[in-house]
């Protein structure tokens, strides 16, 4: 299995630092080794439709946390939300920067940090402490309900795999619990598609 926990230090070191370059780290599992190499690239989240109108009513807001970036497509009542792959362990994509829950009345608040998307074991989790505290407490908070297409072109040494049509739930009723208790309301629930998603990723090719 990767090493997720050294994957999330070369991200965390790249914000730190302002760039996102990475020295290589190994993982080692009874079987190989999977190398965490740098990556450049990007990940865009968007959400489905009813669900931010639903979030709103809830008093419920989407924030980015830097370097991640939220736009507001009035057009179709949703956001979206892009961040940078910073760092590739095998099937995990660590991102830089993540995203926050916050319930605007309570000011109660959710936080997402430095997200790692595993599109083999079909999850996003995230680091739920923030700066200052122990970095350890790692939740899944979306799980991959399906992926419409993925493809991948080497050229000059680097690899690039693009993921369209990305769709994200919650996982299972205990996690929507987490939500709605953490946040004060009933809004979160697994019956719905939260989001659909891109994923775009260049890397150095290997054999």
């Amino acid at each position: 299995m990767f090493n997720l926990r050294k994957a999330r230090t070369a991200a965390v070191a790249a914000c730190a630092m302002g760039a996102f370059v990475i020295a290589p780290a190994n993982a080692v599992n009874s079987f190989n080794v999977i190398d965490t190499v740098p990556a450049t690239g990007k990940f865009t989240l968007t959400t489905s439709p009813g669900i931010l109108p639903a979030w709103t009513s809830a008093g419920i807001e989407l924030n980015a946390i830097t370097p991640a970036s939220l736009t507001e497509l009035s057009l179709t009542a949703s956001e979206r939300l892009e961040m940078p792959v910073v760092a590739k362990t095998g099937s995990a994509n660590a991102l830089a920067g993540g995203f926050k829950f916050t319930n605007t009345k309570t000011r109660q608040v959710v936080n997402c940090f430095i997200p790692t998307l595993d599109t083999k074991a079909r999850v996003l989790d995230c680091v739920t402490i923030g700066a200052g505290a122990v970095w350890e407490t790692n939740k899944v908070f979306f799980a991959i309900s399906g992926i419409d297409s993925r493809g991948s072109v080497t050229e000059s040494g680097m690899r690039t795999t693009t993921m369209t049509g990305v769709t994200f739930n919650i996982p299972d009723s205990a996690t929507a619990k987490f939500f709605n208790d953490q946040l004060s309301t009933t809004v979160f629930t697994t019956s719905v598609t939260i989001a659909t998603g891109t994923l775009e990723v260049t890397r150095r090719a290997t054999s």
